[in-house]
This record gives structure tokens, C-alpha cells and sequence, in this order.
């Protein structure tokens, strides 16, 4: 099955490049594999390193020209530790989303070491939306999707989760809208599908 791969350039909402990567028919015809990733390493990952790297230059000179205790010398370890376990753990590469109609949604994270998926199951997703935010004094948009209990067979409004997507590369608008319109096809796509079959059964 051969595959068809798309890439569009945009910026985030704090102006770093960003690279959209579609890829179609990947391991079905109808599946959509969205990456977003950061097209210019240097601007994303700059200011992490430079805070890490001062914090290490000044405990260093803070060792070599002051004398202190071993307590205070244990702590500076401990906090570099941390400084180097939170970049390595918390800095984010790309995010993207697997949408395979009738199985599910896989949303993954990729960081400097490791990952992180969380899986939507197709029966359970109600609809996908662009949520607007406002915070800090700005407006930020997300694409959420709305995801209902599969084992209650009355819907109430509270009961609706919201599951945010791409919310650590941060894409602007117009990056948004081309995930959501695929999306909003394949959803459309799998109802009408259904309501076929359902016809065809009762007749």
C-alpha cells in the first residue's frame, strides 16, 4: 500500500518554525498520522540549554572559589540533578496523532528520552472542536476532543471529557484547521458508513 506524505510549514504562537507531516494510508486506507515537530532545533531547545548551562557554570565557580560546607556542596548536586533530569524528561520533540477510522485515536508525545501515548477509542470520540483559551492576555486555540463514556447509555453534558491535542508545540490556527477538517471528514465518513449498515439491516 503505498503512501502519501505531505509537509506544510507554519510558526506556533510564539513564533518558532513548526513542521506539519501527514502521512495517509498508513496501514489502512483511510488512517491519517499527523507530526508536528520543530523545524529548527536551535530555536526550541535554546533557551533549556543555556539555563542549564549557566546553572552548571555557576555551581562550578561557586565550588572552586568559595568554600563551603558539604551539606551546601550536596545540595548543589541534587539541584543539578534535577535541572538535568527535568530537560531531559519535560523537553518535548514533536507531538502527533494516529486517527484510524472505526479503531481509534493515538495521541503521542515524544520527548528527549521516552514518550507518551494516550489512546482514544473510536466509539467513545463524540466529535473533535478548536477550543479557544485566554490566557496570559492571549488568545490560544486547541484542538480538543470530546470523548464520551462508552458504558453509560444516557449522555449527560458533565460527562463529556475534553482531550487536548498538540498542546505542547502550541500551533497556531491555520495549522488546526487542516488537522480538523481530515478529521471532521473521517468522523462524517464513519457515521454515514454506519447509518448505511443500519439501514441495510432493517431492511
Amino acid at each position: 500500500m503505498s503512501n502519501q506524505n505531505s509537509v506544510f510549514d507554519y510558526e506556533n504562537v510564539n513564533g518558532v518554525k513548526l513542521a506539519l507531516k501527514v502521512d495517509t494510508g498508513n496501514g489502512s486506507p483511510n488512517s491519517r498520522l499527523f507530526t508536528i515537530s520543530y523545524k529548527n532545533e536551535k530555536n526550541k531547545s535554546s533557551w533549556p540549554k543555556k539555563s542549564l548551562f549557566f546553572a552548571i557554570l555557576f555551581n562550578c565557580l561557586a565550588l572552586t572559589f568559595i568554600q563551603i560546607s558539604l551539606t551546601a556542596m550536596l545540595v548543589i548536586i541534587i539541584v543539578l540533578s534535577f535541572l538535568v533530569f527535568f530537560w531531559v524528561t519535560h523537553s518535548v520533540q514533536s507531538e502527533s496523532l494516529l486517527v484510524i477510522p472505526t479503531v481509534g485515536v493515538q495521541s503521542s508525545v515524544k520527548y528527549v528520552c521516552g514518550r507518551e501515548d494516550q489512546f482514544v477509542s473510536w466509539s467513545s470520540i463524540d466529535d473533535v472542536i478548536i477550543n479557544e483559551v485566554i490566557r496570559m492576555n492571549r488568545v490560544l486555540y486547541y484542538l480538543t476532543l470530546l470523548v464520551k463514556p462508552v458504558n453509560q447509555t444516557t449522555i449527560e453534558a458533565e460527562s463529556i471529557k475534553l482531550i487536548p491535542l498538540f498542546k505542547y508545540t502550541k500551533p497556531r490556527l491555520v495549522m488546526l484547521e487542516k488537522i480538523y477538517s481530515e478529521l471532521q471528514n473521517l468522523l462524517t465518513e464513519t457515521q454515514k458508513g454506519d447509518a448505511a449498515k443500519g439501514s441495510g439491516d432493517i431492511g
